[in-house]
């Protein structure tokens, strides 16, 4: 009887623990279109074209 209590406690943690992550990611999500925030490569694309310009590859759009 133990085992089948430690089973169940088990599956029921990593079940809670699963639709905790879904839901983090789902509001992690919701928020980056919300306030429309860089995502991981946008961000390397704008440090990239910042470094052109400190370069004086390019000029910025709008100073």
């Amino acid at each position: 009887m133990e085992q089948v209590t430690n089973a169940l406690t088990t599956a029921l943690a990593a079940v809670f623990l699963s639709a905790m992550i879904i839901e983090v990611r789902r509001r992690q999500k919701q928020l980056q279109e919300l306030y429309n925030v860089l995502d991981e490569q946008d961000r390397l694309i704008v440090m990239e074209l910042d470094r052109m310009v400190e370069l004086g590859e390019i000029k910025p759009y709008a100073d």
